[in-house]
């Protein structure tokens, strides 16, 4: 039997039995030294030394036409590297993060999700042999016995994570079960998904990724990620941003063991070097602090601490995903005589409406969070050719991190500022206030709320059965597809979000599909200031009050907490928003796909070599 990695993994926030795999990709090839893992990142000289330079780059881009973005997604397992250390890992178009998708308000997302993975009886994709309902096609396949723990590792689906589209049918349905080939020697599967962009939905960064129950974490830290852009309209950009270069970072932490793979989950052996390529066969969690002890790093679109090149004067845009499933990361941009003020422009892709500019304290980005930032350099001195900064993630204290204990310090990018001077301004208030008025959701009133607020209480407990395991819950439940809670379209609720006091984890992430809410949060300056938000962590003994408003869409869905294990193993709930204006024991009908579309199959067999 093969040996395991045994150093894995952080991203569990608890010693609990049942774990998964962590998969990545690359940067091109770099001379580190063997075994492949790496040394804190801390310094310049650790930089330079140890790892070549590259610049920065952003993902494969693929742009919607005639208002139709088309395009392929194979999921696959991708032969990459991650700073000379090769990985074996499951993918989208065998790559470390998957195309940027750019459209504009009302266009239509078509998606072929071709499903290349090996058949659901090989032992790399842990069945659980649950039998599940519905019909395939479009149709949710609810699954009629749910197992919290990590399973069907080759089975998938696709989320829109912030998009307000619909849930249902072929849309941003995340109750989909797409499965691999049957059998060996089968061709592969393939999907359609459409997504619908409203003519009014918001500009801004958002991002997709794989999204099934169960296997949700192993796929994302494995890379199945991307960005997904909404443009702003050409009228509408305001000169000082549309001027300004723009850099994605897709920012994730990827685990792997000396093999460069991730399969199923297992025993617990012991670490051993196998040499050229990294991976992951089986595995056991280990406590908060194993991101640390496994002496990984964040990649940024696949680099580690790639090379951003400015000129002085210059404004950049750079748009922020966290599309990790654990660490916190703090953001600031400095060296040893200046920090270089974060300008905030946005919060999960909706505009702020004024320019927050982060100095004497971080960007906060937790898992699911996006930041889209504006960057000015700095003027050089007179007895200067280049100025050089380090985009970092800053220490941070057990009080502040997600996973309850400090966090070390690290490296994510060097900004280099040279050459010929630029003279670019940074937006106003007045234009970025307009702006919003023009993109964003109106702001709730206080008038428009009605009923008693919505509950939501995160938990993780000792299973009483077996002390051995833990149990993840919403409201004192664990995820079942049959437990349901309904809201009603058009109305606007509060919501109070918490984690119980005797829950064994300190924070974590909420998050809801489909429906944006307003929050609070202090602003730079110690302002309360009221944001649009997707994501949001939740502290242990603070209840977080959000607002919420019910438009245009009907359907299933769901919340959840955005460490992913723990929605694989049960803190996730679902959610059904009704229209009391129609017959809810009608079958819903599908508004999302065109005529032409609606006889598609689902599981259309594509002429794909298996692999």
């Amino acid at each position: 039997m093969k040996s395991l990695f045994a150093i894995l993994l952080s991203f569990l926030l608890l010693l609990y039995p049942a774990n998964y795999a962590y998969a990545a990709d690359a940067t091109d090839s770099i001379k580190v030294p063997d075994p492949c893992n790496f040394r804190p990142i801390n310094s310049a000289d650790t930089l330079y030394k140890t790892y070549a330079e590259q610049d920065f780059k952003n993902p494969e881009e693929i742009t919607s036409n005639d208002d139709v973005l088309t395009t392929t997604l194979t999921v696959k397992y991708g032969d990459n590297n991650i700073a000379g250390c090769p990985v074996h890992l499951r993918s989208y178009n065998g790559k470390l993060v998957g195309p940027t998708l750019r459209v504009k308000p009302g266009d239509t997302i078509r998606i072929t999700l071709i499903n290349d993975l090996p058949p659901q009886d090989h032992p790399d994709n842990h069945q659980t042999n649950q039998q599940t309902d519905g019909d395939g096609g479009c149709s949710y396949e609810m699954e009629t016995k749910t197992k919290n723990e990590p399973h069907d590792f080759n089975v998938t689906n696709f989320h829109t994570h912030g998009l307000h589209v619909s849930p249902s049918g072929c849309s941003d349905n995340v109750l989909r079960v797409m499965k691999p080939r049957a059998k060996e020697g089968e061709p592969a599967k393939a999907y359609m998904i459409e997504v619908k962009v409203p003519k009014d939905h918001p500009t801004g960064t958002y991002w997709y990724h794989a999204h099934l129950h169960g296997s949700t974490a192993l796929q994302v830290s494995s890379g199945m990620a991307g960005a997904l852009i909404v443009e702003d309209k050409e009228e509408d950009k305001i000169p000082e941003i549309k001027d300004a270069e723009e850099k994605i970072f897709v920012v994730q932490q990827i685990v792997y063991d000396q093999k460069g793979e991730i399969e199923n989950y297992g025993k617990k052996e012991e670490i051993e070097n196998y040499g050229k390529k990294e991976e992951i066969e089986n595995y056991e969690p280990f406590g908060p602090t194993g991101w640390q002890d496994s002496k990984r790093h964040v990649t940024i679109n696949g680099q580690i601490v790639p090379i951003i090149k400015m000129r002085p004067g210059e404004v950049q845009r750079w748009r922020f995903i966290h599309a990790g499933i654990r660490e916190s990361i703090q953001l600031e941009l400095r060296n040893d005589r200046v920090q270089i003020p974060l300008h905030e422009i946005a919060v999960d892709g909706i505009a702020l409406g004024k320019l927050d500019s982060w100095k004497n304290s971080p960007v906060e980005l937790e898992p699911g969070y996006r930041s889209d930032v504006l960057i000015k350099a700095e003027m050089l001195p007179d007895n200067k050719t280049e100025q050089v900064y380090l985009l970092s993630d800053k220490p941070t204290t057990s009080k502040e991190s997600l996973l309850g204990v400090a966090e070390t310090g690290s490296i994510l990018a060097k900004v280099i500022v040279e050459g010929q001077p630029m003279d670019m301004k940074l937006p106003s208030d007045d234009q970025l206030a307009t702006f919003k008025a023009k993109n964003a959701p109106k702001d709730i009133q206080p008038s428009e709320i009605t009923g008693k607020p919505q509950e939501v209480i995160f938990s993780i407990i000792k299973d009483t059965n077996d002390e051995s395991k833990n149990i993840f819950k919403v409201n004192n439940a664990p995820f079942d597809p049959k437990n349901v809670r309904n809201l009603t379209l058009g109305k606007v609720e509060s919501w109070e979000l918490n984690t119980a006091s005797d829950s064994l984890g300190p924070t974590h992430p909420f998050h809801i599909h489909v429906n944006p809410f307003q929050v609070d949060r202090k602003d730079p300056n110690g302002n309360k200031e009221r944001i649009w938000r997707d994501t949001l962590l939740i502290e242990k003994n603070e209840t977080q009050t959000v607002y919420s408003r019910y438009t245009r869409f009907t359907g299933k869905f769901v919340l959840h907490c955005h460490i992913l294990d723990h929605e694989d193993q049960g803190m996730m709930e679902v959610v059904q928003i009704l229209d009391p204006q129609k017959d809810q024991n009608s079958e819903p009908k599908d508004e999302n796909l065109d005529p032409e579309d609606k006889g598609m199959m689902e599981a259309v067999q594509i002429s794909h070599n298996p692999i």
